[in-house]
């Protein structure tokens, strides 16, 4: 990497690099507009962004730009400085202006003959004034958090629920690497309280810039009125309010998110806001960078950004090639606008590399290995849960020492406790746990046919079992349960053969359990749960890394011998091992299971408890769920929502609006219609 910091003074520019500094004339145009207090020389440039500004105009604004910064360097200067430029080893050129009339012009429309500077993967530009320290620990584990901040929720026109579907549908690629929560048009207070909660890495808004009178100090509105009473908002009417610095301030006074993204549009006819007082108050107050956007950017856009920005900070792209690479995506979809030079990327840090760094446990290629491996393919389609799933795998791994005993319940069936639970497993393991799911869902049937109850041995050889599964993103072998196999046979025969030590193959006779062998049967069942858990233990310390074994269905197990097996001999010594890299457990169970009510009186924490979702999100995450469909399925891509949302209202109207709905009920509808429509006609219609 190759850093340069070109300044821009009121009649000169600056170049500084590691092999000199250099000096030459700024451009007269520029001086012009440096020293004119009106404003007036600068109107021209400004409004090349405007939507009705031919893209020819854009053109000729960007080679003015360059001419009046580079006419007058050096000769070969910055053409040498790219020569030996790439992706992997880009020139980074961070842009230092001084003159604040020279800081309101568009700047990444500078463009030389051949390309915009802005949109050169090969140099990344940023703007900046100084450097300054990150907001927080980069040595801090993933995922990535970030809190997304809907300013009006009730606000149609705002595209809010469209944006946060796209930024769902970018993560879908490497779930578990950016963990994201919504908060819909809180007050100071709760804004406040949420931040400090999720300590978000970005800390996001969603809203419309403006001000309320002239001479304002330019903020975010939040909770307008609007004129449209029908929206269809997941948020209650609110006290309407404005976040200015003197408001943004109180944030960082509870946590300092390192990247704050102000995706902030104009409705047509509202004054332009003026955002550099928030941008300098977060910059002042410890974040690393702030993203913004400048003047009328529009909705649609902002929600493309967005998805091209976060699919790629999940891939762990630094931020200026993340931003670079936004609007390269914009550009695509919108060749000859203004959309993809309105991001402005101020950045406060000498290397934007460590704005979004998060560490994990694995580097790459593994990581996108594991990430991509059984049991975690079907996680593309677990919507919502943000809450819970903060809950699941953070707070409660956050003690000293960490919850070793952990439960996920609901009331009824369809709440996607399996995926919360395979949730859970994917970041733990992305964090550098190694991670196990054994499914119980599988019920032996007996001689007449009944279904049975699994009884504890039953359940012992299904973990072991499921270690062992090649399918696992890091499985054991079989010789790991070699030990444990030996003393499973003489434990479960009892006898002399047990007491006396005798030989034993290290595979599994599969034989049951033998109460009426002896007097031992107590020290025998103690014998091989030690020896299991004396498996996972050795495991754990020779790799390093704890390791969470997660139970679903654990319904199938019979109530007596979870209460008086499973209990005191498996999740008792899990709880009770004072090691540094432990075995945590994670069961998965409904709460009409009669074994529950001893599992949550056993354990130390609370179960996460899952509901399903209620009627104000049905729109919501109806969206977010097709925008992951559009992206992986080539027929649905010539589709659009509406025809979908249409279908949605529909049955609503034919079965009644259900207060509560289940997580699966998206995929139903849609693959009911897609069987019973003429899909080759949609897609030519689409």
């Amino acid at each position: 990497m190759v850093d340069v910091v070109l300044g821009i003074a009121e009649d000169r520019v600056r170049l500084h690099a590691d092999f000199g500094e250099f000096e030459w004339a700024l451009g007269d145009e520029l001086v012009e507009i440096a020293r004119d207090p009106t404003g007036l020389h600068a109107t021209d440039v400004i409004k090349s962004l405007d939507f009705d500004v031919s893209w020819q105009q854009r053109t000729e604004v960007g080679l003015r730009l360059h001419d009046a910064v580079f006419g007058a360097a050096p000769k070969g200067l910055w053409e040498g400085l790219q020569r030996d430029m790439s992706e992997r080893d880009p020139l980074r050129v961070r842009l230092d202006i001084e003159p604040r009339a020279l800081v309101a012009l568009p700047w990444e429309l500078m463009r030389d003959k051949r390309q915009a500077l802005w949109r050169n993967s090969r140099v990344l530009l940023r703007r900046g004034r100084r450097v300054g320290g990150p907001g927080n620990d980069l040595r801090e584990e993933g995922p990535l958090r970030v809190l997304l901040v809907v300013c009006n929720p009730r606000d149609p026109g705002l595209l809010a629920d469209q944006e946060l579907a796209m930024i769902g549908a970018a993560l879908t690629e490497l779930p578990g690497r950016v963990h994201t929560e919504v908060v819909d048009g809180p007050g100071l207070r709760e804004l406040i309280t949420e931040v400090g909660h999720v300590r978000p890495h970005v800390l996001h808004f969603i809203g419309h810039g403006m001000r309320a009178v002239a001479g304002d100090q330019g903020g975010l509105h939040f909770n307008a009125a609007q004129p449209d009473a029908d929206s269809p908002a997941p948020a209650p009417e609110r006290d309407s309010w404005t976040l200015g610095p003197d408001q943004m301030r109180h944030l960082y006074d509870v946590w300092k998110p390192r990247l704050v993204v102000l995706n902030v549009c104009r409705r047509p006819g509202d004054p332009a806001a003026e955002l550099g007082g928030l941008v300098e108050t977060c910059l002042d107050r410890g974040s690393s960078a702030v993203v913004a956007m400048q003047p009328d950017v529009d909705s649609p856009a902002v929600a493309e950004f967005s998805y091209a920005l976060y699919r790629d900070l999940a891939r762990s792209r630094p931020l200026d090639a993340a931003v670079t690479a936004a609007r390269n995506h914009l550009h695509v979809l919108e060749p000859g606008g203004p959309s993809w030079a309105l991001p402005v990327l101020h950045c406060g840090v000498g290397d934007p590399r460590d704005v979004a760094r998060v560490a994990f446990g694995d580097m790459e290629p593994e990581l996108t290995r594991m990430n991509r491996s059984w049991p975690f393919t079907d996680l593309t389609v677990f919507l919502g849960r943000d809450r819970e799933r903060r809950t699941a795998w953070w707070e409660q791994s956050q003690g000293a020492p960490p919850e070793r005993l952990l439960a996920i319940t609901s009331a009824r069936p369809g709440t996607g406790k399996t995926w919360l639970a395979k949730w859970c497993l994917l970041t733990c393991m992305l964090r550098g746990e190694d991670v196990t799911y054994a499914d119980l869902d599988y019920v032996p049937g007996n001689d007449s046919g009944e279904p049975a109850e699994l009884d504890w041995l039953s359940v012992l050889r299904a973990l072991r079992e499921a270690c062992v599964d090649k399918r696992q993103p890091d499985s054991m072998n079989a010789s790991d349960f070699a030990r444990f196999n030996q003393v499973l046979n003489l434990a479960t025969r009892g006898g002399r053969p047990w007491t006396e030590r005798m030989p034993s193959p290290d595979v599994d006779l599969g034989d049951p359990f033998d109460m009426d062998a002896d007097r031992h049967a107590e020290a025998r069942k103690a014998e091989i749960f030690q020896a299991f858990l004396t498996t996972l233990r050795i495991r754990a310390e020779t790799r390093r890394r704890p390791h969470l074994l997660a139970i679903d269905n654990a319904q199938e197990i019979g109530e007596y011998d979870l209460d008086q097996v499973l209990l005191p001999l498996l999740f008792g010594a899990v709880q009770d091992f004072k090691g540094d890299y432990p075995v945590r457990i994670l069961v998965v169970a409904p709460q009409s299971w009669p074994g529950y009510r001893h599992l949550q009186k056993f354990m130390a924490g609370s179960p996460v408890v899952l509901t399903e979702f209620q009627q104000p999100h049905y729109k919501r995450l109806a969206r977010e769920f097709w925008e992951r469909q559009r992206h992986a399925n080539k027929v649905l891509r010539r589709l659009r929502f509406q025809d979908f949302e249409v279908l949605l209202d529909g049955i609503n109207k034919l079965q009644g609006t259900p207060p509560s709905f289940p997580v699966g009920v998206y995929q139903q509808i849609l693959d009911t219609w897609l069987s019973m429509a003429d899909v080759d006609g949609m897609e030519e219609a689409g």
